[in-house]
C-alpha cells in the first residue's frame, strides 16, 4: 500500500479505492454514512483525499 502514498500521507479516494480492492463509490457512500470518520479526509478544493495514516488508526489497522 505504501508504493502509491504521498509524503504527506495522502491519496486521492480515487486512488485509495484502488489500494483497497472497493470501487470508488464505496468509499465515498462509506464517507457519506460516517462509517469512515470525517477526520480520515481531508479537502482541498473540491478534492477529496484520505488520510491514509489516520485511516488505518481509525479503523485499527495500526502498527
Amino acid at each position: 500500500m505504501s508504493d502509491n502514498i504521498n509524503l504527506l500521507g495522502i491519496v486521492s479516494i480515487k486512488d485509495f479505492a484502488k489500494l483497497i480492492g472497493k470501487p470508488e463509490s464505496t468509499i465515498r457512500t462509506w464517507k457519506l454514512r460516517g462509517d469512515i470518520p470525517e477526520v480520515c479526509f481531508l479537502v482541498i478544493g473540491s478534492t477529496v483525499f484520505v488520510k491514509v495514516n489516520q485511516f488505518m488508526e481509525c479503523m485499527g489497522l495500526a502498527a
